[in-house]
């Protein structure tokens, strides 16, 4: 039994549609050529009853570039920053500024294809918050990148 050719047409398209589409995805990664963060955060987190919710966060800094990429922050507590939304964008908490902060500019450097990774723990001031979407939004020497995660009772 042959296929009608309006049939045919139509599942051609719908195949090409599907594999543009899965080609020009945006997954979150660092391309070829470029240098970025990429922010991993539990999907769900449940809330304590204590006055601090850790959330961890793992922080990866790719360089996907050929060159030794130069990094700096204003002082050695400005080297990672962050602050947390609702999903709709309103504000709900950011990291608190420390008593005592060195006020001279940080410098380090990033090797070509290379990855720094580091694990942190953000502190999330249980009182503020209860179940439901949030998006993390951090800075890593000054590059920028975000998260959502859900936080369950």
């Amino acid at each position: 039994m042959k296929m009608p050719n309006m049939i045919v047409t139509t599942l051609a398209a719908i195949a090409i549609i599907t594999v543009l589409g899965f080609l020009a995805r945006d997954d979150g990664r660092i391309r070829s050529g470029e240098i970025g963060l990429e922010v991993g955060v539990p999907m769900e987190h449940r809330l304590t009853n204590f006055d601090t919710t850790p959330l961890p966060v793992v922080l990866r800094l790719v360089n996907n570039t050929n060159e030794t990429m130069p990094l700096t922050a204003d002082a050695p507590c400005k080297i990672f920053r962050f602050f947390v939304t609702t999903k709709n964008g309103g504000f709900v908490q950011a990291m608190r500024a420390p008593e005592v902060c060195d006020e001279t500019q940080t410098r380090a450097a990033i090797a070509e294809q290379d990855v720094i990774e580091e694990i942190r723990q953000v502190p999330l001031d249980s009182k503020r918050f209860s179940a439901g979407d949030y998006a993390l939004r951090v800075k890593f020497w000054n590059y920028e990148g975000e998260a959502a995660f859900t936080l369950i009772d």
